[in-house]
Protein backbone atom coordinates (compact mmCIF):
# COMPACT_ATOMS: atom_id res chain seq x y z
CA UNK A 1 0.00 0.00 0.00
CA UNK A 2 1.29 3.61 -0.58
CA UNK A 3 1.19 6.38 1.52
CA UNK A 4 -0.08 8.90 -1.10
CA UNK A 5 -1.13 8.83 -4.06
CA UNK A 6 -1.37 12.33 -5.99
CA UNK A 7 -3.24 13.24 -8.45
CA UNK A 8 -1.73 15.15 -10.94
CA UNK A 9 1.51 16.11 -12.02
CA UNK A 10 1.33 19.59 -12.44
CA UNK A 11 3.77 22.04 -10.56
CA UNK A 12 1.53 21.60 -7.62
CA UNK A 13 1.20 18.52 -7.71
CA UNK A 14 5.35 18.03 -8.55
CA UNK A 15 5.61 20.29 -5.32
CA UNK A 16 3.36 17.48 -3.29
CA UNK A 17 5.16 14.61 -4.78
CA UNK A 18 8.99 16.11 -3.60
CA UNK A 19 7.71 16.98 0.12
CA UNK A 20 6.18 13.55 0.41
CA UNK A 21 9.42 11.75 -0.73
CA UNK A 22 11.73 13.54 1.19
CA UNK A 23 9.79 13.04 4.17
CA UNK A 24 10.21 9.13 3.73
CA UNK A 25 6.41 8.37 2.20
CA UNK A 26 5.73 6.27 -0.52
CA UNK A 27 4.28 8.38 -2.84
CA UNK A 28 3.44 7.83 -6.57
CA UNK A 29 1.68 10.60 -8.83
CA UNK A 30 -0.84 10.10 -11.83
CA UNK A 31 -1.50 12.13 -14.13
CA UNK A 32 -3.74 12.11 -17.21
CA UNK A 33 -1.82 13.93 -19.96
CA UNK A 34 1.82 14.85 -19.75
CA UNK A 35 3.69 15.87 -16.91
CA UNK A 36 3.10 19.71 -16.33
CA UNK A 37 0.00 18.96 -18.00
CA UNK A 38 -1.26 21.91 -16.95
CA UNK A 39 1.24 24.22 -18.88
CA UNK A 40 1.51 22.59 -21.47
CA UNK A 41 -1.86 23.58 -22.35
CA UNK A 42 -1.00 27.42 -22.08
CA UNK A 43 -0.45 29.13 -25.53
CA UNK A 44 2.98 28.04 -26.95
CA UNK A 45 4.76 31.72 -26.56
CA UNK A 46 3.02 32.44 -23.62
CA UNK A 47 4.98 34.22 -20.64
CA UNK A 48 4.39 33.83 -17.03
CA UNK A 49 3.20 36.27 -15.10
CA UNK A 50 5.50 35.47 -12.19
CA UNK A 51 9.48 35.46 -11.95
CA UNK A 52 10.75 32.06 -12.18
CA UNK A 53 12.10 32.11 -8.95
CA UNK A 54 8.39 32.06 -7.28
CA UNK A 55 7.36 28.98 -9.54
CA UNK A 56 10.32 27.03 -8.04
CA UNK A 57 9.44 23.76 -6.56
CA UNK A 58 11.44 21.59 -4.54
CA UNK A 59 14.15 24.35 -4.53
CA UNK A 60 15.67 23.59 -7.50
CA UNK A 61 16.76 26.49 -9.26
CA UNK A 62 14.66 28.23 -12.16
CA UNK A 63 17.08 29.82 -14.47
CA UNK A 64 15.10 31.71 -17.42
CA UNK A 65 16.68 33.53 -20.42
CA UNK A 66 14.64 36.55 -19.72
CA UNK A 67 13.00 38.41 -16.85
CA UNK A 68 9.68 36.00 -17.05
CA UNK A 69 10.09 32.49 -17.87
CA UNK A 70 8.45 31.10 -20.46
CA UNK A 71 6.11 28.10 -21.63
CA UNK A 72 8.64 26.30 -22.94
CA UNK A 73 11.20 26.59 -20.18
CA UNK A 74 8.52 25.57 -17.62
CA UNK A 75 8.08 22.36 -19.51
CA UNK A 76 11.61 21.98 -19.11
CA UNK A 77 12.27 23.35 -16.17
CA UNK A 78 9.42 20.63 -14.84
CA UNK A 79 10.24 17.79 -16.62
CA UNK A 80 13.85 18.45 -15.24
CA UNK A 81 12.70 18.40 -11.85
CA UNK A 82 10.73 15.19 -12.08
CA UNK A 83 13.63 13.19 -12.95
CA UNK A 84 16.52 15.10 -10.83
CA UNK A 85 13.80 13.68 -7.51
CA UNK A 86 13.32 10.30 -8.98
CA UNK A 87 9.21 11.01 -8.67
CA UNK A 88 7.59 8.05 -9.34
CA UNK A 89 4.77 9.80 -11.94
CA UNK A 90 2.08 7.86 -14.22
CA UNK A 91 1.56 10.17 -17.37
CA UNK A 92 -1.47 9.62 -19.49
CA UNK A 93 -2.90 7.96 -16.17
CA UNK A 94 -6.69 9.77 -15.42
CA UNK A 95 -8.00 9.10 -11.90
CA UNK A 96 -11.65 8.01 -12.54
CA UNK A 97 -12.93 7.57 -8.88
CA UNK A 98 -11.78 7.90 -5.15
CA UNK A 99 -13.04 5.39 -2.96
CA UNK A 100 -12.85 4.78 1.49
CA UNK A 101 -11.62 7.09 3.97
CA UNK A 102 -7.98 7.60 5.98
CA UNK A 103 -5.99 4.90 5.91
CA UNK A 104 -8.07 3.20 3.28
CA UNK A 105 -8.33 4.57 -0.01
CA UNK A 106 -8.65 2.80 -3.30
CA UNK A 107 -7.55 5.27 -6.42
CA UNK A 108 -9.59 3.88 -9.47
CA UNK A 109 -7.83 4.72 -12.86
CA UNK A 110 -7.76 4.22 -16.53
CA UNK A 111 -4.68 4.29 -18.90
CA UNK A 112 -4.25 2.92 -22.43
CA UNK A 113 -4.04 -0.70 -21.10
CA UNK A 114 -7.54 -0.37 -19.31
CA UNK A 115 -8.38 0.03 -15.67
CA UNK A 116 -6.74 -0.44 -12.56
CA UNK A 117 -7.00 0.56 -8.62
CA UNK A 118 -4.20 1.40 -6.33
CA UNK A 119 -4.62 1.20 -2.44
CA UNK A 120 -3.43 3.84 -0.34
CA UNK A 121 -3.63 5.83 3.07
CA UNK A 122 -4.15 9.16 1.67
CA UNK A 123 -5.11 11.06 -1.61
CA UNK A 124 -3.64 14.66 -2.70
CA UNK A 125 -6.13 16.23 -5.14
CA UNK A 126 -3.66 18.65 -7.37
CA UNK A 127 -5.95 18.80 -10.79
CA UNK A 128 -5.77 22.19 -11.71
CA UNK A 129 -8.49 24.07 -13.74
CA UNK A 130 -7.48 24.49 -17.35
CA UNK A 131 -9.12 21.84 -18.47
CA UNK A 132 -12.76 23.43 -17.31
CA UNK A 133 -13.52 26.28 -18.88
CA UNK A 134 -15.80 28.75 -18.08
CA UNK A 135 -18.88 28.11 -20.54
CA UNK A 136 -21.12 31.31 -22.35
CA UNK A 137 -24.11 29.26 -22.13
CA UNK A 138 -25.56 31.04 -25.06
CA UNK A 139 -26.48 28.78 -28.35
CA UNK A 140 -23.76 28.45 -31.35
CA UNK A 141 -20.66 27.90 -28.73
CA UNK A 142 -20.35 24.29 -29.84
CA UNK A 143 -20.20 25.10 -32.99
CA UNK A 144 -16.73 24.17 -35.26
CA UNK A 145 -15.25 27.28 -35.57
CA UNK A 146 -15.74 28.56 -31.49
CA UNK A 147 -12.90 27.45 -28.97
CA UNK A 148 -12.07 27.52 -25.57
CA UNK A 149 -8.21 26.93 -25.95
CA UNK A 150 -6.00 29.00 -27.49
CA UNK A 151 -2.22 28.15 -28.27
CA UNK A 152 -1.04 30.16 -31.58
CA UNK A 153 -1.96 32.45 -34.06
CA UNK A 154 -0.90 30.68 -36.95
CA UNK A 155 -4.51 28.99 -37.92
CA UNK A 156 -6.01 32.57 -38.33
CA UNK A 157 -3.89 34.67 -40.32
CA UNK A 158 -6.43 36.87 -43.04
CA UNK A 159 -9.23 35.55 -40.67
CA UNK A 160 -11.90 37.54 -38.44
CA UNK A 161 -11.80 36.59 -35.01
CA UNK A 162 -13.78 37.57 -31.93
CA UNK A 163 -12.29 37.37 -28.83
CA UNK A 164 -14.87 36.89 -25.87
CA UNK A 165 -13.39 38.15 -22.09
CA UNK A 166 -11.32 40.83 -20.45
CA UNK A 167 -8.77 39.27 -18.49
CA UNK A 168 -4.79 38.58 -18.84
CA UNK A 169 -6.03 35.52 -21.62
CA UNK A 170 -8.10 37.36 -23.21
CA UNK A 171 -5.54 40.48 -23.87
CA UNK A 172 -3.06 38.53 -24.54
CA UNK A 173 -4.76 36.43 -26.80
CA UNK A 174 -6.37 39.13 -29.09
CA UNK A 175 -2.50 41.06 -29.17
CA UNK A 176 -1.03 37.68 -30.72
CA UNK A 177 -3.80 37.25 -33.11
CA UNK A 178 -3.45 40.92 -34.23
CA UNK A 179 0.57 40.24 -34.76
CA UNK A 180 -0.14 37.16 -36.47
CA UNK A 181 -2.41 38.77 -38.63
CA UNK A 182 -6.01 38.53 -37.95
CA UNK A 183 -8.41 40.98 -37.91
CA UNK A 184 -9.45 41.22 -34.56
CA UNK A 185 -12.61 42.42 -32.39
CA UNK A 186 -12.50 41.92 -28.09
CA UNK A 187 -16.09 41.92 -27.29
CA UNK A 188 -16.37 42.22 -23.15
CA UNK A 189 -19.36 42.68 -20.39
CA UNK A 190 -17.81 44.81 -18.46
CA UNK A 191 -16.62 48.67 -19.14
CA UNK A 192 -12.89 48.40 -20.28
CA UNK A 193 -10.32 45.10 -19.80
CA UNK A 194 -9.82 44.22 -15.95
CA UNK A 195 -7.56 46.07 -13.68
CA UNK A 196 -5.69 43.27 -12.90
CA UNK A 197 -3.93 42.67 -16.97
CA UNK A 198 -0.28 42.37 -16.81
CA UNK A 199 1.16 45.63 -16.56
CA UNK A 200 2.81 45.65 -19.70
CA UNK A 201 -0.04 44.07 -21.74
CA UNK A 202 -2.85 46.58 -20.55
CA UNK A 203 -0.74 49.43 -22.37
CA UNK A 204 0.22 47.70 -25.47
CA UNK A 205 -3.55 46.49 -25.67
CA UNK A 206 -5.15 50.08 -25.09
CA UNK A 207 -2.89 51.78 -27.90
CA UNK A 208 -3.40 49.10 -30.05
CA UNK A 209 -7.33 49.93 -29.56
CA UNK A 210 -6.93 53.46 -29.81
CA UNK A 211 -4.81 53.12 -33.10
CA UNK A 212 -7.73 51.42 -34.50
CA UNK A 213 -5.88 47.83 -34.34
CA UNK A 214 -7.59 45.91 -32.85
CA UNK A 215 -11.77 46.97 -32.36
CA UNK A 216 -13.08 46.55 -28.69
CA UNK A 217 -16.24 46.25 -27.77
CA UNK A 218 -17.74 47.17 -24.11
CA UNK A 219 -20.64 46.73 -22.12
CA UNK A 220 -21.25 44.03 -24.65
CA UNK A 221 -23.19 40.70 -23.69
CA UNK A 222 -22.99 37.51 -26.04
CA UNK A 223 -26.16 36.54 -26.89
CA UNK A 224 -25.73 33.94 -29.33
CA UNK A 225 -22.94 32.81 -32.03
CA UNK A 226 -24.19 31.57 -35.81
CA UNK A 227 -21.63 30.60 -38.61
CA UNK A 228 -20.87 33.56 -39.22
CA UNK A 229 -21.07 36.03 -36.80
CA UNK A 230 -21.25 36.85 -32.74
CA UNK A 231 -24.42 38.69 -31.69
CA UNK A 232 -24.33 41.12 -28.69
CA UNK A 233 -26.59 43.16 -26.85
CA UNK A 234 -25.22 46.41 -26.64
CA UNK A 235 -26.81 49.20 -24.40
CA UNK A 236 -30.10 47.84 -25.63
CA UNK A 237 -28.42 47.44 -28.94
CA UNK A 238 -28.35 44.04 -30.95
CA UNK A 239 -24.90 43.87 -33.54
CA UNK A 240 -23.80 41.06 -35.30
CA UNK A 241 -20.22 40.81 -35.52
CA UNK A 242 -18.72 39.13 -37.98
CA UNK A 243 -16.61 36.22 -36.73
CA UNK A 244 -14.35 33.68 -38.80
CA UNK A 245 -13.20 32.26 -35.62
CA UNK A 246 -14.77 32.75 -31.97
CA UNK A 247 -12.06 32.63 -28.96
CA UNK A 248 -13.47 32.60 -25.49
CA UNK A 249 -11.49 33.40 -23.03
CA UNK A 250 -13.89 33.84 -19.90
CA UNK A 251 -11.84 32.16 -17.35
CA UNK A 252 -11.77 28.28 -15.38
CA UNK A 253 -13.35 26.54 -12.67
CA UNK A 254 -11.78 23.89 -10.55
CA UNK A 255 -11.50 20.83 -11.99
CA UNK A 256 -13.13 18.84 -8.88
CA UNK A 257 -15.05 16.26 -9.90
CA UNK A 258 -12.97 13.61 -7.50
CA UNK A 259 -13.36 15.51 -4.75
CA UNK A 260 -17.19 15.90 -4.56
CA UNK A 261 -18.03 12.42 -5.96
CA UNK A 262 -16.09 10.86 -2.72
CA UNK A 263 -18.16 12.47 -0.76
CA UNK A 264 -16.66 16.13 0.39
CA UNK A 265 -18.88 18.92 2.04
CA UNK A 266 -18.93 21.90 0.05
CA UNK A 267 -19.65 25.62 0.92
CA UNK A 268 -21.39 27.45 -2.53
CA UNK A 269 -18.74 26.02 -4.69
CA UNK A 270 -15.83 25.55 -2.89
CA UNK A 271 -14.85 22.31 -0.19
CA UNK A 272 -14.70 22.80 3.07
CA UNK A 273 -11.04 22.67 3.95
CA UNK A 274 -9.40 22.44 7.13
CA UNK A 275 -5.58 24.42 7.64
CA UNK A 276 -3.91 22.05 6.20
CA UNK A 277 -6.27 21.36 3.11
CA UNK A 278 -7.86 18.65 4.12
CA UNK A 279 -11.40 18.04 2.83
CA UNK A 280 -14.13 16.73 5.10
CA UNK A 281 -13.67 13.09 3.45
CA UNK A 282 -10.92 11.99 6.47
CA UNK A 283 -7.51 11.60 4.58
CA UNK A 284 -8.40 13.63 1.25
CA UNK A 285 -6.34 16.50 0.64
CA UNK A 286 -6.61 19.13 -1.68
CA UNK A 287 -3.49 21.51 -3.23
CA UNK A 288 -3.60 24.54 -5.17
CA UNK A 289 -7.01 25.59 -7.51
CA UNK A 290 -8.75 22.70 -7.35
CA UNK A 291 -10.21 23.53 -3.95
CA UNK A 292 -11.08 26.57 -4.82
CA UNK A 293 -14.28 26.81 -7.36
CA UNK A 294 -14.32 29.48 -9.60
CA UNK A 295 -12.11 31.52 -8.06
CA UNK A 296 -8.81 30.65 -9.59
CA UNK A 297 -7.84 33.79 -10.23
CA UNK A 298 -6.59 33.97 -6.24
CA UNK A 299 -4.74 30.63 -6.45
CA UNK A 300 -0.86 30.41 -8.39
CA UNK A 301 1.64 28.18 -8.63
CA UNK A 302 3.45 29.93 -5.82
CA UNK A 303 0.67 29.55 -3.35
CA UNK A 304 -0.90 26.12 -4.19
CA UNK A 305 3.00 24.85 -3.45
CA UNK A 306 2.67 26.29 -0.14
CA UNK A 307 -0.64 24.41 0.13
CA UNK A 308 1.08 20.93 -0.68
CA UNK A 309 3.67 21.28 1.42
CA UNK A 310 1.02 21.64 4.62
CA UNK A 311 -0.99 19.08 3.61
CA UNK A 312 1.86 16.80 2.93
CA UNK A 313 3.50 17.91 5.96
CA UNK A 314 0.19 16.72 8.05
CA UNK A 315 -0.12 13.82 6.33
CA UNK A 316 3.47 12.96 7.43
CA UNK A 317 2.93 14.53 11.07
CA UNK A 318 -0.04 11.28 10.99
CA UNK A 319 1.32 8.96 9.60
CA UNK A 320 4.66 8.79 11.95
CA UNK A 321 2.24 8.90 15.08
CA UNK A 322 0.31 5.93 14.10
CA UNK A 323 3.76 4.17 13.32
CA UNK A 324 3.91 3.47 9.95
CA UNK A 325 6.79 3.27 7.93
CA UNK A 326 6.84 4.46 4.54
Amino acid sequence: MLDLVVVGAGPVGIAAGIEAKRKGLAVRLLERGTVAHTVYRFPLDMVFFSEARKIEVGGHPFVSLGPKPTRKEALTYYRRVVEAEGLEVWTYTEVTRLEGREGAFRVHYRDREGEGSLEARYVLVATGYFDAPNRLGVPGEELPHVTYRYTEAAPYWGRRVVVVGGSNSAVETALDLYRGGARVTLVHRGPSVRPGVKYWLRPDFENRVKEGAIQALYNARVTEITPRAVVVERMGERLEVPADFVVIQIGYRAVDDLIRNAGARYEGDKPLLSEAFETSVPGLFVAGSAGFGANTRTVFIENGREHAAQAVAEIARRLEAAGVEG
